[in-house]
């Protein structure tokens, strides 16, 4: 029984080494689980996002020469990119944009430069109508509880 443990041991510190190996050479987000520099061919920051609504999560990553990333959802909000951060008090891709609004935001295969502006006094009600448009189920929110979303519009660098 004892060398059945010692080899459990064995195989469990493995993994986590294993784990932690991987943890550390990890680029792109996944899931919750976040990442450090976005992976893509970099492109010209387009004239129109409409594109991104072929796509429902896309990847924003923050502090350049330490990067971090985070897998976000995008909307189209009068014709510019937005992104929400739920809780975005909470969060710290948001404490990395409030120091350097510079990011770059991965949208299938493809990464562009950009820069995010929080939207101080969004109307939340217009927001939420335009978020559902790509995600329907957004038109079923409160617009009260959207109060601790805060919602980024992305303009050229």
């Amino acid at each position: 029984m004892k060398k059945v443990i010692k080899i459990l041991s064995h195989i469990i510190l493995t993994l986590a080494f294993i784990a932690y190996i991987a943890y550390q050479f990890r680029t792109d987000p996944i899931g919750i689980l976040a990442g450090k520099r976005v992976t893509g061919e970099e492109m010209a920051y387009p004239a129109d996002w409409s594109f991104s609504n072929d796509h429902m999560l896309m990847a924003v990553e923050t502090r350049p020469g330490n990067e971090h990333s985070v897998t976000t959802i995008g909307f189209i909000h009068k014709g510019d990119l937005h992104i929400p951060a739920r809780d975005g008090a909470e969060k710290t891709w948001p404490t990395y944009v409030a120091s350097n609004p510079m990011v770059r935001i991965k949208v299938g295969d493809s990464v562009y430069p950009a820069k995010l502006n929080r939207v101080m006094q969004p109307d939340r009600e217009a927001m939420l109508a335009s978020m559902a448009e790509k995600y329907p189920q957004a038109a079923s929110q409160d617009p009260a509880a959207m109060a601790s979303v805060w919602i980024y519009q992305v303009t050229p660098r």
